[in-house]
């Protein structure tokens, strides 16, 4: 009877453990405080990726803007567990394909209803991912395009 106790604990215990190696976004969302979600998508071996980590997330003040506005979610194609976003469960690549993207690295924001407001892809300088950050914080894609965005700001310096 006890061993058949601990076979069933420890069998509980296991798949805890491998349920907790998957990403479900909806929660995530749910729990953001109204505070949407970035997610960063790289994959191993990748060089700009590893660029865009070292240079432009760890700037100090994209690390603050993130920091204060953003739910930042993590997403590494390396890790293993499967990514529930709406009606998707899958594979951490097989989501990036399911929205349209598999390059990496590619920052997608997620809106406090769950909604795809923008998607980046590729390695960003701080001064162009600033501009991406400020456009979600601020929730300009309810109003404008993001290219509308940048055009308005290089008005707005010209002046």
């Amino acid at each position: 009877m006890q061993k058949l106790l601990l076979s069933t604990l420890l069998l509980s215990l296991f798949s805890i453990l491998l349920s907790a190696k998957d990403l479900n976004l909806d929660t995530i969302v749910a729990n953001a405080d109204g505070k949407p979600l970035f997610v960063f998508m790289h994959k191993p071996h990748c060089g700009h990726c590893a660029h865009m980590i070292k240079f432009t997330l760890h700037d100090k003040e994209i690390a603050k803007e993130i920091n204060t506005k953003f739910v930042y979610v993590d997403l590494f194609t390396g890790d293993e567990g499967d990514i529930i976003f709406k009606d998707f469960k899958g594979s951490r690549r097989a989501f990036a394909k399911s929205i349209g993207y598999d390059f990496y690295p590619t920052s997608l924001f997620i809106d406090a209803k769950g909604k795809i407001v923008n998607i980046t892809p590729g390695a960003r300088e701080q001064d162009f991912f600033i501009n991406v950050l400020n456009y979600v914080s601020t929730k300009q894609y309810h109003s404008m395009e993001f290219e509308t965005y940048l055009d308005m700001l290089d008005l707005e310096r010209n002046d």
